[in-house]
């Protein structure tokens, strides 16, 4: 978390104005504007209009609530498209969706050996009765980054709305909600340095028609309808510094920072013998993060040994279920998957190798 939205998030605490939306005295003025400013300012840091800007618990609870509204109207014989490239909070909640409302759920298969969407069967898949598809902006756990234009053209020419799982793109790449046209588009700010928070893009009027489940008192349009209860006032004035953080950092400054650390990290798991990279073995069109695994040693085993020498990687699928099935890794542990982020250099990465190299030398 950085700094400034630690700072943010200590001095709302500290205000005095803790109180909640729509009162007639001060504090209450403080929390309507803090919703405003931060509508605004994630809205310049995603390219979207701030009347979408919905702010809540997390991605999963947000898409759970999204996808419960969205089941209310679907029938059978609709379609729901996704891709096997997703985290799992952009499948069960369609999955659900789909088993409340009779309508029928797809996925979408990616190449094992490239870890790139097949873009010919989601085309195959994506037919006049599909009303919604569900894609992830990049692979949380091998990194790929899907097409997305590409998707969201073939969605739209049959009439179908996007949902973009942004969580794993956001940290890494500018994103342009008006330049990709999607309907939908889900993030952590945690992801971006800020609070364990949620945020997600409704298309304004899709947001004011869908019937999101909510208390009679609550707004009737705009963001609030879809924000249940009372906000996390602190925490929202930390996810807006974040974004204020990245939006002077320049994210494209950012992203060619993290292509030079991680190219030697990729280039050295690739070179080491006993290392399997599984998804994209190169630097286009993919997050720097990457899986990989050990010939002589099951994934937890590598992250034990490595937590123990203070280098933080995670193993197993991270709720990825659907990518390390196709890749045919469930019953042998998953992977093991590492990445880097603005914080971390090349110094880091040089430590981390040397570690990995040790546990395939034993």
């Amino acid at each position: 978390m950085v700094d400034v939205a630690i700072n943010a998030m200590t001095e709302w605490a500290t205000t005095g104005s803790n109180a909640n939306t729509g009162g007639y005295f001060a504090a209450a003025d403080a929390c309507d504007a803090l919703l405003e400013s931060t509508r605004s300012v994630v809205g310049e840091f995603l390219g979207a209009d701030p009347a979408g800007i919905c702010l809540g618990a997390n991605m999963t609870t947000m898409t759970m609530a999204l996808t419960r509204a969205i089941a209310r109207t679907l029938k059978p014989g609709d379609r729901i498209v996704g891709t096997r490239l997703d985290h799992e909070a952009n499948v069960s909640p369609w999955r659900i969706a789909c088993e409340l409302s009779g309508a029928e759920h797809v996925l979408t298969p990616f190449d094992p050996q490239t870890g790139r969407l097949d873009m010919d069967a989601f085309e195959q898949l994506v037919n006049d009765r599909t009303k919604w598809v569900a894609v992830t902006g990049a692979s949380n756990l091998i990194g790929t980054m899907p097409d997305l234009k590409a998707v969201v053209t073939i969605a739209h020419k049959h009439g179908a709305r996007v949902f973009v799982d942004a969580v794993a793109l956001a940290p890494h790449r500018q994103i342009n909600i008006r330049e990709l046209s999607c309907d939908v588009l889900a993030t952590s700010p945690y992801k971006w340095y800020g609070p364990h928070a949620g945020v997600m893009y409704v298309e304004p009027s899709l947001l004011n028609a869908l019937p999101i489940s909510k208390v009679r008192p609550a707004s009737d349009t705009g963001p609030r309808r879809f924000e249940t209860g009372t906000p996390n006032f602190e925490g929202i004035a930390a996810t807006q510094a974040a974004a204020r953080f990245l939006i002077e950092e320049d994210m494209q400054k950012l992203q060619a920072v993290e292509r030079a650390v991680f190219a030697p990290l990729l280039e050295g798991l690739l070179e080491t013998p006993g290392v399997r990279v599984w998804g994209p073995r190169d630097l286009e069109m993919r997050a720097p993060t990457v899986s990989f695994t050990i010939d002589s040693m099951s994934p937890d085993r590598v992250a034990q040994e490595l937590a123990a020498k203070k280098i933080a990687v995670w193993s197993g699928d991270s709720y990825a279920v659907e990518v390390v099935a196709q890749l045919g890794l469930t019953e042998s542990g998953g992977v093991v998957r590492a990445g880097v982020v603005r914080y971390i250099d090349k110094e880091d990465v040089n430590k981390f190798l040397a570690a990995v190299r040790g546990l395939v030398s034993r």
